[in-house]
């Protein structure tokens, strides 16, 4: 990843050296990688100073002073940082602001659950409804069902978003209906899921017997039986999946 000097540091975020200084004594930046001639400065360093003037300005009564801005960027990714630089609607920075707020004051609370599962959740919701959260006005848990979310986790459902087509390991796979792989039966058949979710065979064998499926016509959800067997789910586990399977066909119509 690419560094600067002091002085591409100063060009390119518009900000004086003294202070950047201030920034750095004050825990806001990382600073140099060493002191004296030839010191360079990380990209996050030139994304935190260009992010901070955004952050005074557009949500000012949220970060009143530099402490809360150095709180908020404590707990930003890489990728996020990235990501709220490079936005120029104040709108829609806003709310992306309020959203990173939000999903970091729900992780200690839900501690077994993959980021990425939570923030897929919360995308369901409104920028009125993110707002109306983050300033206290609404109730988390009235938009959403954070015991549904945690049942959620043991199904990697952030890791099925990501790969989006399809993702399999020992125990599952999810996969786009159009895009199932062929696989063989009993007798050498190859056996393909049909538009409801169910097992057929293209041959004249049986079909695979190895697998529990789910789904509708857009996603299949498909669980090894030995694995389905040993989840302690309970008898709404059937239910949790096609609810699962739902949202990731929301999320593939709303990509398309």
């Amino acid at each position: 990843m690419r560094s600067y000097d002091l002085t591409e540091l100063e060009e390119m975020s518009a900000l004086s050296r003294r202070t950047i200084s201030d920034y750095i004594s004050r825990g806001l930046l990382a600073g140099p990688s060493h002191r004296g001639r030839g010191a360079r400065y990380s990209q996050r360093d030139l994304d935190a100073l260009r992010l901070i003037p955004k952050l005074r300005t557009v949500l000012k009564p949220e970060f009143p002073n530099l402490n809360s801005v150095r709180r908020f960027l404590e707990v930003l990714t890489i990728a996020d940082l990235r990501h709220l630089v490079r936005l120029s609607n104040e709108r829609v920075f806003e709310v992306e602001v309020r959203r990173i707020r939000i999903l970091n004051r729900l992780k200690p609370f839900l501690p077994a659950v993959p980021p990425e599962a939570i923030a897929l959740a919360m995308n369901r919701l409104t920028p009125e409804q993110i707002c109306g959260v983050d300033r206290g006005q609404i109730q988390i848990g009235s938009l959403l069902d954070i015991e549904r979310i945690s049942s959620m986790s043991d199904l990697r459902m952030h890791e099925a978003e990501a790969r989006n087509h399809s993702y399999a390991n020992d125990s599952y796979a999810y996969t786009r209906s159009e895009d199932m792989p062929s696989e063989s039966g009993p007798n050498g058949e190859a056996a393909v899921a049909n538009g409801n979710g169910s097992a057929q065979s293209n041959g004249s064998g049986s079909s695979d017997e190895r697998w529990e499926r789910f789904g509708n016509s857009t996603v299949q959800v498909r669980i090894e039986k030995t694995a389905l067997s040993n989840v302690r789910a309970g008898p709404s586990l059937s239910d949790t999946i096609r609810d699962f399977a739902q949202q990731i066909e929301t999320l593939l119509k709303a990509s398309n």
